[in-house]
Order: structure tokens, then C-alpha cells, then sequence
């Protein structure tokens, strides 16, 4: 039997993963820690529904969100092909694992294909896309 794959040098995290750090799960410490040992990277528009979310549930946390910028690297939009966003919308339509057919994620996916990396979020939406994606408990267990 062949060992798990371990966890790659570069993560693309989930807009998921900064609501729950500033919304004050756990998840806050765990990107501290996870950021020291990993490059931790996100889609524009990831991190603009990050904000979006803070803003409307708790917008005097805005701030916080922000100082996350300091552990996480934005991706513009136009450095993901748009041939890459397609196929992962397909990716993603033809998965099982959210059983709803939504493609809001293909972003994420296709920066995780450009860049070879694996998706970190708390959502089960890259099951049986073929691609990585870690939880964070599964991540915290591997590093």
C-alpha cells in the first residue's frame, strides 16, 4: 500500500477559510500556523467574497479580514486562462461531491491547475474533480 500524497509547497485557499478565521473558528490560528509552513494563495474573486460575506455579517471585522492579507498572496484574474476556468466549471458540473452542479468555484480550481497546487476549503465542491482538496483538520494532521 502506497503512503497519502503529502501536502504540496503551495495551497489555494477557499473564501470559506478567511470568513471562518475572522468569523473566530479556530480556523484563524490554524492559517497562522499553516501560512508558516505553506504558501497560501487566493483567487481575486475569492478573496472579494470573502469580503462581501464579512461585509454584510460582521463589517467592523473588515479590518481583520485585511490584516489576513499579510498570510495569504492574491492572484489577479487575468493570470487564470480562461480556457482553465471553463474546464474547471465542467470539472466541477460533472462532480459528485456537492450534488447541486455549482461551478461558483471554478476560479479556485483553475488557480489550483495553474499553479499546481491543492485547494484548502471547508466545502465538499472539489470532490471528484481529480484535483486535491484538503479540509483542515485533514491538513493540520498531514503538516
Amino acid at each position: 500500500m502506497s503512503r497519502p500524497r503529502g501536502v504540496p509547497a503551495a495551497l489555494v485557499v477557499d473564501a470559506n477559510i478567511l470568513v471562518a478565521a475572522v468569523l473566530g473558528s479556530m480556523t484563524g490560528a490554524h492559517l497562522d500556523l499553516i501560512s508558516g509552513r505553506r504558501s497560501l494563495l487566493i483567487s481575486e474573486e475569492a478573496f472579494d467574497e470573502a469580503y462581501r460575506v464579512i461585509g454584510h455579517v460582521r463589517p467592523s471585522d473588515l479590518a481583520v479580514l485585511e490584516s489576513l492579507l499579510e498570510l495569504v498572496t492574491i492572484i489577479a484574474r487575468e493570470d487564470v486562462a480562461d480556457e482553465d476556468r471553463t474546464a474547471a466549471a465542467t470539472a466541477l458540473s460533472n462532480g459528485p461531491a456537492s450534488r447541486n452542479g455549482s461551478v461558483t468555484d471554478a476560479h479556485l480550481l483553475a488557480l489550483a491547475w495553474t499553479l499546481d497546487a491543492d485547494v484548502w476549503s471547508h466545502d465538499r465542491d472539489f470532490a471528484g474533480t481529480g484535483w486535491p482538496s484538503w479540509s483542515t483538520a485533514n491538513l493540520l494532521s498531514a503538516i
